[in-house]
């Protein structure tokens, strides 16, 4: 009978695994709207051939997260709604450690050596509750939260924060 419990437990483990990957790998659909951002590169759960294709709403469908912080470009302290980068990797199955961010007018950093699980780092796509405009450096930036780890406040992490962001490659 022992033996019969530890197979049935077994198998409904094996069977959970299953239907949560699967699960988990149908969470980023298709987007139905304007691609926002495009990630390719490593990642077990592409949405559109071998990347993802985000668009505004699936972005705000994950889990979001604020943080009000100040930055090197506002005069005060700003509000930031977004999706954490951690979250957002978790999501799509990727375990990268080294990320090429780009921007609208293909400024790229490499970004190598972060811990996105220690520091909430985000992409954003509200600023102060509104949608970041382009003529705002939107509609998607990379932003930190700076007053709740001010060791983040260095010039290196200042050009991190890509604004207009549009692709991520994952290597």
């Amino acid at each position: 009978m022992r033996y019969l419990a530890k197979l049935t437990a077994s198998v409904l483990g094996i069977i959970l695994l299953f239907v949560m990957q699967s699960v988990q790998s149908a969470d980023i659909p298709a987007p139905s709207d304007a691609v926002v951002l495009t990630i390719s590169g490593e990642m077990d759960y592409p949405n559109v051939g071998k990347e993802v294709h985000l668009d505004l709403a699936t972005l705000e469908s994950l889990p979001a997260t604020t943080f009000t912080t100040s930055t090197p470009w506002h005069d005060n302290a700003e509000s930031f709604t977004g999706v954490r980068l951690a979250d957002l990797l978790a999501a799509i199955g990727s375990r990268s450690d080294e990320i090429v961010a780009i921007g609208l007018d293909d400024f790229r950093f490499t970004i190598s050596d972060m811990d996105f699980e220690q520091y909430p780092v985000m992409i954003a796509y509200r600023q102060n509750e509104r949608y970041i405009s382009v003529r705002s450096l939107g509609p998607l930036r990379i932003m930190m939260p700076f007053d709740d780890y001010p060791e983040l406040l260095t010039p290196l992490n200042e050009s991190r924060s890509v604004w207009q962001l549009v692709k991520l490659e994952l290597r």
